[in-house]
């Protein structure tokens, strides 16, 4: 059965650098991604047009690729949950958590007994690697591999921070664009409101040991979010790494049109 390496590099206090993806698909865009040395990938269904059968190809993609997916769901849904962990996930993300009550239902849908409720579908299928293994050592290496994170991005989330950071979680991701909307001041991701919230999650995950994201929008800012404390290194989207790459090769080129 397949080891979630992205659970253990966060858990042994290693750094892992990914992007995240919502517009393309398909096996090259993942193997691309590999190649190029990066640990995870983040398909993102909550701001996309990506069913869960686009989800389940991509992830397959990812694991052949040896590249680790994780998957933010649109929402808290049995559905999104189990159904995506029986068909060969090993890592989501859940936005939009406002409680420790919906953080504690996350971890039962996600772990089987006795960490949780997860609905068994144990077979020689997806979730186990396609091997014909025991049920019961089926659960326990599931329990120990399945990642599970939270987005921390509304006001609600802040007050309510002590009782979301709870075991089970494994990561956790402060969302600045809806956090800074939530608290009256959006886009404004300086602001000491923001740093202060953020600050604070940072600090209470360090507590508890669990591992927190950071934004890297350019390569040579990656040290600065490291020091930080962040260990899950979210660098660009798939859109953005193709319009960089798009413009730097516009520039070069735009004193030769002019001469044209």
């Amino acid at each position: 059965m397949r080891v979630n390496r992205l659970r253990a590099t966060l858990k042994s206090g290693g750094i892992a650098l990914g992007t995240l993806v919502w517009e393309t698909r398909g096996r090259g865009v993942m193997h691309t991604l590999a190649a190029a040395e990066m640990d995870f990938v983040m398909i993102c269904m909550e701001h996309s047009a990506y069913n869960l059968e686009s989800v389940v190809e991509l992830v397959a993609h990812a694991h052949a690729a040896n590249i680790t997916p994780i998957v933010r769901i649109p929402d808290l849904q049995y559905e999104y949950v189990t159904r995506l962990l029986d068909t060969g996930c090993q890592s989501l993300i859940a936005p939009h958590v406002k409680t420790g009550d919906e953080v504690q239902r996350f971890v039962e849908l996600a772990k089987y007994h006795p960490e949780g409720h997860r609905g068994m579908a144990i077979y020689q299928g997806a979730s186990t690697e396609y091997e014909d293994v025991d049920p019961l050592s089926a659960m326990v290496h599931a329990n120990a591999n399945t990642l599970l994170a939270v987005l921390i991005e509304t006001k609600e989330a802040l007050e309510n921070v002590e009782e979301i950071l709870i075991p089970g979680i494994d990561l956790v991701l402060v969302g600045h664009q809806d956090l800074s909307q939530n608290l009256g001041i959006p886009g404004q991701y300086s602001h000491p409101e923001l740093r202060k919230a953020t600050a604070r999650v940072n600090a209470l995950c360090k507590q508890r040991g669990i591992a927190v994201a950071g934004a890297v929008n350019q390569p040579e800012n990656a040290k600065t979010v490291i020091d930080s404390g962040a260990q899950f290194l979210l660098y660009g989207t798939d859109i953005v790494l193709m319009r960089r790459e798009a413009v730097r090769a516009a520039n070069a080129v735009a004193p030769f049109r002019k001469l044209a």
